[in-house]
């Protein structure tokens, strides 16, 4: 018989020993797209205004594209893991793996004959239910030339997804002497990289307080630097935006990450490779051992207990009161480092008298565990200190926490919005060049080095004397986060602590608040709204509020006009000036008819007189003002009695709600009325600049009843100092 012949009668023997597999495989890729494409067919045909796509668009984009990859790649590293399990499972058998080697076969010809079928098991079945469903597509008249090509790219994607998954998991089998061990070992080699990503991020984030990152914001779960070499991120990152969602972006249907799907391809073939050679190099005798290869048995060690130890660490520190606490972090990173030792020896020797063996791997691997906890905690790499030098930089993005905070919202086409928030969007969009402030900042920022106290709040009677002394100091704490472009095409984040007191960093925060390329990639209404068509623009006052419509060109006008005055306006103008009312662009989903903000209230300060008088022109008087007489009744709200009550009753060490003490007072007298009109702000103006110019006093909540018309829905407070003296005597 030849080798070619003897290869394929290999296969075809597997094929009836394990008939079961491809029939569960042919069962559950039954369910997962036939009855999945009929039942969302029908919805579509049935519900055709609850769908923003056609039969033909959900086929060819959606159920062949990005919207069933993702979702079908989970069913298809469970069926690579069965058909891995299947077909392998043999080298744990003595028995099994004696009739094998007592075949007139070679090792390669044994394991290509069983790799081959496996791929077989799961390609046959999920190739006829494929078919299927385009011949279900074609006789719904949903089936076009383009969904050709999503039909191959589908199959073409999901087979190499298959073969990834499906040699990492003959790699875990190999490796290991036993089933439950196999599972174990398949789920550590398929999602490490993805395992370490996580704990890289909780590391740098407890240890370091100026720590950043936004990859995680932009749409992904872990940063884009940490390396990918194990199945679940490259198959999460094949998925994932590389830039994240954009407003560009935001109403498309995502494709595959296609440059990404070649470092798939060779990963599979590398994956397979290793597993061929791992295969041939399986001892006969470590059938039945806990691991085939003794030699990897230290770096398996290694590798799990250091990282668990951390995590144990972090959870137990998580639980604690603080959940910054060191101490119960080097609790939970003692103790879980020693459970987990015993435990993976007990593991290796299946015996309890191995808990204490290898005393020395123990030592080392706890010499290991003890310098990376050094390193973190003492900063022994810089990290908290590293800017980068102006030589490396192409342009920096800056947010300043608590100052004209716009968050930016699209309207999708599949009804809701996307929300950006004003940090993710000004790192994203803003590139500062050529301004020596902004890297002057980050660098005394790094040097300074402050950071906000952490106060243990249910042990607050102790402490209330230290509490306050910390937090009168801290008040002119604010945060600063920082974008560094460089040359290379990365991007480093960093957020900083800084203390606006100080004359030199309030001269140099000012220089980067003035800067005109901050005000423009702060504000998404300046850098996306031109080409929208909004529904009408929002005003507020101090005291009204009411909608315009405004045509193409009154729209754009108002854009300019505003744009104009507020990249003039100065952070000292900011600091000391009330502003008097906001404008905010609304858009509406042409199919639930609902109206959202796209970037939030605009503030609209007393100097932006041109603004002011187009928006006078166009139907609202921003600097109209109520009189007494149209105000039937004022309730002002003494808000002082529940904030002593709630400080007493959590620095008692109580878990729950403390019960409202406010006292609300009803005026009705027009003299006090007045006093009280011309004493109050809206608290809209107040939350965009509250970290910078806190004018209000919240002490009290003041609530305008009109006449003839009801309650406002707007709340007030009085501006600090101008309380009127017959609510402050009572």
């Amino acid at each position: 018989m030849t080798s070619k012949n003897l290869f394929f009668k290999l296969i075809k023997q597997d094929f009836k020993k394990r008939i079961w597999c491809p029939i569960l495989i042919f069962i559950g890729y039954f369910l997962l797209l036939e009855v999945n494409m009929l039942m969302s067919i029908e919805n579509i045909q049935k519900y055709p205004k609850s769908y923003r796509y056609d039969v033909s668009t959900y086929v060819r984009d959606y159920f062949f594209g990005f919207g069933n990859g993702i979702s079908g790649s989970i069913v298809i590293c469970l069926t690579a893991f069965l058909c891995a399990i299947s077909g392998f499972a043999y080298l744990h058998s003595k028995v099994q793996l004696d009739t094998y080697h007592s075949l007139p076969v070679s090792r390669t010809q044994l394991f290509w004959s069983k790799y081959v079928s496996g791929i077989l098991w799961f390609l046959i079945p999920f190739g006829i239910h494929v078919l299927t469903c385009a011949g279900i597509a074609a006789s719904k008249n949903a089936f076009t030339r383009e969904t050709t090509a999503s039909v191959l790219s589908y199959i073409g994607i999901q087979l190499v997804i298959f073969i990834l998954s499906y040699s990492v998991s003959i790699i875990a089998v190999e490796i290991t002497g036993n089933i439950i061990i196999s599972m174990l070992g398949t789920l550590i080699l398929f999602s490490y990289s993805a395992i370490i990503a996580i704990l890289t991020e909780a590391m740098f984030g407890r240890f370091f307080h100026t720590y950043e990152e936004y990859a995680v914001r932009f749409g992904g779960l872990m940063s884009e630097k940490i390396w990918c070499f194990s199945p679940f991120s490259m198959i999460y990152k094949l998925f994932t935006n590389p830039k994240g969602i954009t407003p560009e972006t935001a109403n498309e249907v995502f494709q595959y990450d296609d440059s990404y799907l070649w470092v798939l391809i060779a990963a599979a073939i590398l994956y397979s490779l290793a597993a061929y050679i791992t295969y041939l190099k399986r001892e006969s005798e470590a059938a039945g051992r806990t691991i085939a290869f003794g030699v990897i048995e230290p770096v398996i060690k290694t590798m799990t207990v250091i990282p668990a130890a951390f995590f144990c660490g972090i959870f137990f520190s998580e639980l604690s009161p603080n959940s910054n606490s060191e101490s119960w972090f080097l609790f939970g990173l003692v103790f879980g480092y020693v459970i987990l030792c015993i435990f993976m020896e007990i593991i290796f020797r299946m015996d309890l008298k191995g808990a204490f063996a290898h005393k020395k791997q123990f030592l080392f691997n706890a010499v290991c565990t003890a310098l990376i906890f050094v390193v973190f905690r003492n900063d022994v790499l810089g990290y908290n200190t590293y800017v980068p030098s102006d030589s490396q930089l192409q342009s920096c993005a800056v947010y300043i926490d608590g100052l004209m905070n716009t968050p930016q919202r699209i309207p999708l086409l599949s009804g809701g919005e996307l929300y950006i928030s004003n940090d993710a969007y000004c790192m994203r969009n803003m590139e500062i060049q050529g301004n020596p402030s902004v890297m002057e900042l980050a660098r005394k920022a790094a040097e300074d080095g402050l950071e906000y106290t952490e106060f243990d709040y249910y042990d607050g009677i102790e402490k209330t004397a230290e509490y306050i002394e910390t937090r009168e100091r801290e008040s002119s704490y604010k945060s600063i986060s920082f974008g560094y472009k460089l040359l290379n095409g990365d991007t480093i984040y960093r957020r900083y602590v800084i203390d606006i007191d100080d004359a030199d960093t309030l001269r140099l925060l000012s220089d980067v608040f003035n800067d005109y390329d901050y005000k423009i990639g702060a504000a998404p209404l300046f850098a996306n709204a031109w080409n929208m068509e909004f529904a009408a623009v929002r005003c507020q006052s101090n005291f009204k509020s009411d909608d315009i419509l405004l045509t193409a060109g009154k729209q754009s006008k108002l854009l300019a006009t505003y744009q104009e005055e507020y990249t003039k306006l100065t952070l000292e103008e900011v600091m000391n000036t009330i502003p008097i009312g906001t404008v905010e662009f609304i858009t509406k989903d042409k199919m639930s008819r609902r109206y959202s903000s796209y970037s939030d209230g605009m503030l609209v300060y007393p100097q932006f007189e041109e603004t002011l008088a187009l928006l006078k022109e166009y139907g609202f008087d921003m600097e109209e003002k109520i009189t007494a007489e149209e105000v039937e009744a004022i309730e002002v709200t003494d808000n002082t009695q529940d904030y002593e009550a709630y400080y007493d009753h959590y620095a008692q060490g109580a878990m729950t709600y403390a019960e409202s003490e406010s006292i609300t007072t009803e005026y009705t007298d027009k003299e006090q009325i007045q006093q009280i009109l011309d004493s109050i702000v809206y608290d809209g103006f107040t939350w965009q600049v509250w970290n910078y110019n806190n004018f209000a006093d919240d002490s009290y909540t003041v609530v305008i009843r009109l006449e003839n018309e009801g309650t406002s829905q707007l709340t007030h407070s009085f501006i600090k100092g101008q309380i009127p003296e017959f609510i402050a005597e009572k």
